[in-house]
């Protein structure tokens, strides 16, 4: 009797847990071209934002737009990349949304740092030792 009490107990303590609802992840492949367009918008708008700004301190040319093109390109690939890493993560998508316009703004930069960082972790737990250029072969 004590043994049937303890499965009641325990059926009516884990019935909270047993009645939320289980979403299935999602893939890459299952988002709206809806999701997709607003986030590429969003990140594209902060790389546009960060080539006017180069352009204002006389740092870019208004005319050279290979410079405009590789911004948006970087900062599409930045945010998508962001609003993956956010939905794995069950970020609020106002948040998300946020995130992925600061990575767009970030660009190039966010990438130099992400290589930095990445390269100090190798660095430090498997011991790798510091390059400062590939090897390119003798000259």
């Amino acid at each position: 009797m004590t043994n049937l009490y303890a499965v009641i107990l325990s059926l009516y303590m884990a019935a909270p847990a047993l009645a939320q609802e289980v979403i299935p992840p999602r893939s890459p492949l299952s988002y709206s071209l809806r999701e997709y367009g607003l986030i590429l918008a969003i990140a594209m708008l902060g790389g546009f934002v960060r080539w006017y700004n180069a352009v204002r301190r006389g740092e870019s040319a208004v005319y050279d737009l290979r410079i405009l093109v590789g911004e948006l390109f970087t900062s599409a690939f930045i945010g998508i990349l962001t609003f993956w890493a956010c939905e794995a993560m069950s970020v609020q998508p106002l948040v998300t949304a946020a995130l992925a316009g600061m990575a767009g703004h970030a660009g190039v930069a966010g990438l130099l740092w992400a290589e930095r960082v990445l390269k100090r972790f190798f660095e430090r737990k498997y011991g790798v030792e510091p390059t400062d250029r590939a090897p390119l072969g003798d000259k």
